[in-house]
């Protein structure tokens, strides 16, 4: 159990949470700092959740998170049909952001397709994580259009 987590049994499990930052004693201030730095390293450390499909063998991957995962997957699922070694990677969790795994992703496939039911809020994690090292397009959609697989296949098309 995560002891920083809302768990819904309030007082009963533990004693009150009490968060604020106000300290006037710098030394104080810094000592919190450095321990609740230290407390979000351990968080991205042992709560990054991601899932990976077809990334074995894949020459494209295509990131999406949510709703645009699912049709992704059709979109992937599609392109596998069509000849096109496609893989998807879904962030489960978007904090802490699969960094990491996402930068290993990217030494392994040819280009990047960030599929999104957005303007582009996650294709800038992605963009850092990868640090050049492949192309990373964005292929989203707005004002609850929701994009189609063979519009996102289209895309991963003008990524080779």
């Amino acid at each position: 159990e995560c002891p920083w987590a809302a768990n819904g049994h309030g007082l009963k499990t533990r004693g009150p949470q009490v968060i604020t930052s106000l300290e006037l004693e710098p030394s104080k201030m810094e000592a919190k700092n450095l321990h609740l730095q230290h407390k979000y390293q351990e968080i991205r450390d042992k709560e990054v959740r991601y899932e990976c499909q077809n990334i074995e063998d894949a020459d494209y991957a295509i990131v999406a998170f949510g709703s645009a995962a699912r049709i992704s997957q059709k979109a992937m699922e599609s392109a596998r049909k069509q000849g096109l070694k496609v893989g998807l990677f879904r962030p489960i969790t978007l904090w802490p952001f699969p960094e990491k795994q996402i930068r290993e992703l990217s030494k392994k496939v040819k280009g990047i397709l960030v599929v999104e039911i957005n303007a582009g809020q996650m294709i800038f994690d992605v963009r850092c994580a990868v640090e050049g090292r492949t192309p990373v397009e964005h292929y989203g959609r707005l004002g609850g259009i929701v994009p189609d697989p063979d519009e996102i296949i289209e895309a991963l098309r003008k990524l080779q």
